[in-house]
């Protein structure tokens, strides 16, 4: 059996079997010379977006901090279903941390990962120090990425970002997936200019979600979010980097539907289509592009 990191049996002895809780349940392993210089030298900010971080995370039942030891590009053979261009490497890598997933990963395991076949010679993972996304494997010494790009070079940056959105996504109170917009409706106010919309969404748990835009003459609209069955006049458009922002800002379809219209008449529906188009234009873009590390 492979050595393991096993966080139910870390308090055994430091001499064999799994490494302690301490260590590599929180990532707080007193670092070596070599660590110590590369947080020193980590950058002040992380290299992936919020909302790439929330993708992975949500999609990844474990996540993981390695030294890749060793890489070998395999033949084509071995990875028939890649286009042309594409080559598959095999990477050998040593566990350092693990930062979210179940009691169990070896302290030494292997990943398959996608990159450019002009990369087959010279894929420039050796020594390098990386986050990976994805799940433990039928074996523990096996680990499958989500996707080729589900993978970042670690800086205390972007562990940080990425522990911040795990605690936010498995928050008790954590806003659900946006699966739909359920109804729509638009009161015109008394003076010209003056109107208010709102906007109920459906959500993957069933939690209500509703949005509202109020305008009133000479004043830039007013925009608010709201978790609960009642509009919250106090609610205001979600902070950027926040997973109420994130569900938002990438969960919303790009026009309001026709469906939430049908009870509206034409200049209610195009004040409410209208109201749906600046509320998103509002929120901070959704940038979710995962960036290749070969």
């Amino acid at each position: 059996m492979p050595n393991r990191i096993d966080r139910n049996a870390g308090r055994r002895s430091r001499f064999g079997g799994a490494l302690p809780v301490a260590l590599f349940c929180a990532g707080l392993a007193l670092p070596s010379p070599g660590q110590a210089a590369e947080e020193m030298t980590a950058p002040a900010a992380p290299s992936m977006s919020f909302a790439r971080v929330a993708d992975l995370v949500i999609a990844s039942p474990a996540i993981a901090r390695v030294q890749v030891k060793s890489v070998i590009a395999l033949p084509p053979e071995r990875a028939p279903d890649l286009g042309a261009g594409r080559t598959r490497f095999y990477v050998e890598a040593d566990t350092m941390g693990l930062i979210r997933g179940e009691s169990v990963i070896a302290r030494k395991v292997s990943f398959l990962i996608d990159g450019p076949t002009s990369k087959a010679k010279k894929p420039g993972l050796k020594g390098r120090t990386l986050l990976i996304f994805g799940k433990v494997g039928s074996r523990i010494d096996q680990f499958q990425l989500t996707s080729s790009t589900a993978v970042t070079d670690w800086s205390a940056a972007n562990e940080a970002l990425v522990r911040k959105v795990i605690a936010e996504a498995m928050a008790p109170d954590a806003p659900p997936a946006i699966t739909g917009i359920s109804s729509a409706f638009h009161v015109t106010g008394t003076i010209l200019g003056e109107g208010e919309t709102q906007i109920f969404l459906e959500t993957a748990n069933g939690s209500p979600i509703s949005l509202s835009v109020i305008r009133r003459p000479d004043e830039k609209p007013h925009f608010s979010a709201s978790l609960g069955e009642v509009v919250d006049e106090a609610a205001s458009l979600p902070e950027p980097d926040t997973m109420l922002w994130y569900r938002l800002a990438c969960g919303l379809p790009e026009q309001l539907p026709a469906r939430p219209l049908r009870g509206l008449d034409r200049t209610e529906a195009q004040a409410a289509s209208r109201d749906y188009a600046a509320f998103r234009g509002a929120l901070a873009p959704c940038e979710r592009t995962g960036q290749p590390v070969i």
